[in-house]
């Protein structure tokens, strides 16, 4: 056992860094929001968002019965978005930005990493949209739904969330959200998540490299004793 003393002592420590690493991203400590949580981070997130009406009174009474009906579970939000044809213009609107509707919300996006990662989220996937397409309508109706770039986030529970819209430099990143896409949030809890199989071949081989290392080496040992 002395001979491995420094090899157990980092395998203690990368198991504690792991077991950290869970309870952070898993958020261990949450738990279901009450209703009076809720209306506390609504009455913060009102007064961070400088958004156009119906949008904001919309988004509030969403937030408000998604709030109320808290599970605890983690859940990731679909994010679908389509670029408005000019920057949209409303007041609280960033007037001295004089990019593309494209190139807003993109800014948001890289403005808002930052606050996310600490609420125990990150986005799993994000892209453009190669072909967005209602193929059962081909009308002017079916057209409106089509989406420029589609993005999921996963979030360990609904407070991540709450958290995340009711950070102030949020409310300030919203406002290039808003003047760069129409966005459609539709959270979801996952029932099964596949991990990329790339990842999972390349760990499995590597597990097996230092296994096949290890058991030569035990070998070695035993032969020389």
């Amino acid at each position: 056992m002395k001979k491995y003393r420094f090899e157990l002592g980092m395998a203690g420590v990368f198991l504690a860094l792991f077991i950290g690493a869970l309870a952070f991203w898993g958020d261990w400590a949450g738990g279901t929001m009450t209703r009076q949580e809720v209306d506390d981070y609504l009455e913060v997130i009102d007064e961070n968002l400088e958004w156009p009406e119906p949008m904001k009174s919309y988004m509030m009474t969403s937030l408000r019965e998604w709030g109320y009906a808290d599970d605890g579970k983690e859940f990731m939000m679909l994010n679908m978005m389509r670029y408005h044809d000019e920057l949209l213009d409303y007041p609280g609107a960033i007037e001295d930005f004089k990019g593309t509707p494209k190139e807003s919300n993109y800014t948001y996006e890289l403005g808002t990493k930052d606050i996310l990662l600490p609420q125990g989220g990150y986005p799993v996937a994000w892209g453009e949209v190669n072909l967005s397409r209602n193929v059962a309508r081909a009308d002017e109706a079916a057209a409106n739904t089509d989406w420029n770039r589609v993005g999921f986030a996963r979030y360990p529970n609904r407070r991540g969330f709450f958290r995340l819209m009711a950070d102030p430099e949020y409310g300030r990143q919203s406002a290039y959200k808003l003047m760069g896409a129409h966005t459609n949030l539709i959270p979801m809890t996952p029932e099964w998540v596949v991990p990329d199989l790339r990842l999972i071949s390349g760990l499995a081989l590597l597990i097996l490299f230092f296994a096949i290392g290890w058991l030569r080496a035990e070998l070695c040992n035993r032969k020389q004793t």
